[in-house]
């Protein structure tokens, strides 16, 4: 039989399961606190620690001068494994999608130049896409690769995995990957292509993928930190 529990937290458990069941759905704007003190039956403080959880978890948004938006919870990936993101999601039963995608063929700034081996005047293929789960975007992605592989310029051939276009059209199977993760504010861009506010934090992982001792790409995807983080899970040696 499980201990009592504060009432903010129980409180928090039923708007929470609410969310799940579609009384209240993602997008959609919560009723303000003292509508929901009235529909919960209880104070504004228990309404204020249940909607602090919740906000904490991912799964409402308060944004400033409009009320509290429902959205998702956080979509965790384990930080030491290599798959991009559709395997991520297939593995989870969860469909991505592919809101926006544009490959072009540019030179780069030095350093990226220099992490393939080439020069600043060298040209790559540049893809950047926005991925989605459930038509809500999650990740801004912008991927580096060596204009050698042949990869075509159609940017509409990439609202798909880029992992499976590479091993089933070109035999290009990544081997091991190098990834750091950080955060930052996001800039103009990355609000605009992830619906973010200004002042909003993204987590930022850089992550270069190997065949062999060969580069075969440099991608910074840009994750919304209210919805996606990575994990990880680290066990001592035996002595």
């Amino acid at each position: 039989m499980e201990k009592s529990v504060p009432l903010w937290l129980e409180i928090s458990r039923k708007i929470e399961k609410d969310i799940e069941n579609g009384t209240f759905a993602v997008g959609d704007m919560l009723p303000n606190e003292y509508q929901l003190c009235e529909i919960y039956s209880v104070s504004r403080i228990t309404i204020r620690g249940a909607l602090d959880r919740l906000s904490d978890l991912g799964k409402i948004k308060r944004v400033k001068g409009k009320g509290t938006i429902v959205t998702q919870e956080r979509i965790k990936e384990p930080l030491l494994k290599i798959s991009g993101f559709t395997d991520e999601m297939r593995e989870k039963g969860i469909v991505p999608s592919t809101s926006y995608a544009h490959m072009e063929r540019k030179k780069v700034s030095g350093y990226i130049a220099e992490l393939f081996g080439q020069s600043r005047s060298t040209y790559f293929a540049v893809l950047e896409r926005v991925r989605c789960i459930n038509g809500v975007p999650v990740g801004y992605f912008t991927t580096y690769l060596p204009e050698s592989i042949g990869l075509p310029y159609d940017s509409a051939q990439y609202y798909s995995s880029l992992y499976d276009k590479l091993a089933k059209e070109h035999g290009i199977v990544v081997d091991h990957v190098q990834q750091t993760v950080t955060a930052e504010i996001a800039d103009k861009k990355t609000r605009k292509m992830l619906n973010l506010s200004p002042g909003e934090a993204v987590m930022v992982m850089k992550r270069k993928a190997f065949l062999g001792d060969q580069l075969i790409e440099y991608s910074v995807c840009r994750y919304d930190s209210k919805r996606y983080e990575y994990n990880m899970e680290l066990r001592s040696e035996p002595k």
